[in-house]
């Protein structure tokens, strides 16, 4: 039941998406937050040209529950 749920879920997410494969976006620009080993914040810039670029995957996905 489970691998039947997880299929329709698929089918519906890639059925219903905005952008396909190769698809041109806009280059958004974000702000990512990692911690290091002593509990400090670190803030840095990324866009998404550079993710890409880099060889990196990005899947933006949002979810509202509510």
């Amino acid at each position: 039941m489970k691998k039947f749920i997880l299929a329709v879920i698929i089918f519906f997410t890639y059925s219903y998406s905005q952008y396909i494969t190769g698809d041109q976006i806009s280059d958004i620009t974000f702000t990512d937050s990692n911690v290091d080993s002593l509990n400090n914040i670190i803030y840095s810039s990324k866009s998404t040209k550079e993710l890409i670029s880099s060889g990196k995957v990005i899947v933006i996905s949002f979810f509202n529950p509510g």
